[in-house]
């Protein structure tokens, strides 16, 4: 081939970014991994937490847990 589409050396027409600036993307995205998985959550607001122990217990409803279920209706014929 006489003629390479590529160049091979560093004879390209595009500028060459210095060296600190990947560096600097490269630290910033390990320093916020590093916080997103050592971060607390944010503590739930009570209306929420007592919708939730509600679910869990059975009592999404609002009813007695333990209360039997209503009777079925009388079928009019």
């Amino acid at each position: 081939m006489a003629h390479d589409s590529h160049p091979s050396g560093g004879d390209s027409d595009e500028p060459k970014s210095p060296l600190w600036l990947p560096a600097l993307g490269a630290a910033l995205f390990l320093l916020v991994g590093i916080w997103w998985v050592t971060r607390t959550p944010e503590p739930k607001p009570p209306a929420l937490i007592d919708a939730d122990a509600a679910v869990v217990t059975g009592d999404a409803a609002g009813g007695d847990a333990g209360a039997a279920p209503p009777p079925p209706a009388a079928e009019a014929h």
